[in-house]
């Protein structure tokens, strides 16, 4: 199919962006990468007047560390994750993450922000951001404000963003030294969105040791569990893995649907919790 009739802009400051989201509001649309944006066009699933591109603005393709930050901008690509050494080193999770995004030529093109705020429950991006607790830096006409993750998607393909904002960039915690890392999936075809989704940390910190997971495809977004509300008395051992995978499983609420049921998503969730978990311990440097 062919998208309906719109108008293009392609603002050279991120000024002359706010403007026209303020103008157009509800009819106007961010292009990115538009590997999301393309295919709801092409679907007619959404009409607007004006398609406003970002490519020109200056900027928003960048990446920079600030102290234990990084901060990615709006226009760098999810490609940049497999070729640029500092960034991968910087947030490894994504790494893992991203190579179960589509295909080499999506993520040539696709944006890491843009995957997030398009936030499709089964995507694995918006997964990442909720265990890492990402900040997004959110501009208007008006200034800027700042969304946490927890705050930033309210469901499926619905985030806090208003029609008159764009995401500047996302916020996320630089990798800790001696953590651990790791993203699990299941899908039916490799590049397919995950049925389920998996992405898990163990990090020591002041001498303690602290897991934490996120899931995808269990919900209308990104849901995450601590270790240590489970067993806040507990010492964080692979032992114990098997039971806390249980026990989020027993937590999640998935839906059934043309590709998998309910009960097939919690036991897909457990063991997928419980893989991740030890992957990312055998990737940290843990002493306890």
């Amino acid at each position: 199919m062919k998208p309906p009739p719109f108008s293009y802009a392609a603002p050279e400051s991120l000024d002359e962006c706010v403007a026209l989201l303020s103008q157009y509001s509800d009819d106007a649309r961010i292009l990115a990468g538009g590997q999301s944006l393309m295919p709801l066009l092409n679907l007619r699933m959404i009409r607007p007047t004006v398609i406003i591109d970002i490519a020109r603005i200056p900027g928003l393709g960048q990446w920079r560390k600030e102290n234990t930050s990084v901060r990615i901008g709006a226009f760098v690509r999810q490609g940049a994750l497999e070729v640029d050494k500092a960034l991968a080193a910087a947030v490894p999770l994504l790494v893992d993450a991203i190579a179960l995004v589509g295909h080499p030529a999506t993520r040539s093109r696709g944006t890491i922000v843009g995957s997030m705020c398009h936030a499709d429950p089964a995507a694995e991006l918006p997964v990442c951001a909720v265990l890492l607790n990402a900040e997004f830096l959110i501009r208007s006409k008006g200034g800027h404000r700042v969304a946490k993750a927890d705050d930033f998607f309210h469901g499926a393909l619905s985030t806090t963003v208003r029609s008159d904002e764009i995401v500047e960039e996302v916020r996320l915690p630089a990798a800790i030294a001696g953590a651990g890392y790791a993203f699990d999936e299941i899908a039916r075809r490799h590049g397919d969105f995950a049925l389920v989704s998996v992405a898990a940390a163990i990090e020591t910190q002041d001498g303690h040791v602290r897991a934490r997971v996120a899931l995808g495809g269990v919900g209308p977004r990104p849901v995450a569990f601590r270790y240590e509300d489970y067993a806040p008395q507990g010492k964080v051992a692979p032992s114990e893995f098997d039971a806390f995978a249980r026990h989020v499983a027993d937590e999640i609420e998935p839906n059934t649907d043309l590709q998998a049921t309910r009960d097939y998503r919690r036991a897909v969730a457990a063991t997928l919790v419980e893989r991740a978990l030890l992957a990312a311990w055998q990737r940290a440097d843990v002493r306890n």
